[in-house]
């Protein structure tokens, strides 16, 4: 699996229509990304979904942006 494809909206048709396209060149910013790549709508909130998931859910198995939350001792815990 991709790491593009853990984020929300992004199947294997995306993936490869952006991993093409990036090896055309840099992409500029998200209107460069949405420009070149058709069928890709909004993708900061693609990025803003997939941030809020990793947050909420502790028990996430792939993470992107977050890292995993610290366990407290179990001489904290209360």
């Amino acid at each position: 699996m991709h790491t593009l494809e853990l984020l929300p909206g992004i199947g294997k048709k995306l993936m490869w229509a952006i991993l093409n396209e990036r090896k055309k060149g840099d992409f500029k910013g998200f209107k460069d990304l949405t420009d070149r790549v058709k069928g890709l709508h909004y993708p900061e909130k693609l990025i803003d979904n997939r941030v809020e998931d990793e947050l909420m859910d502790d028990k996430i198995k792939y993470r992107i942006f977050t890292t995993e939350p610290r366990r407290l001792p179990e001489s904290r815990r209360r």
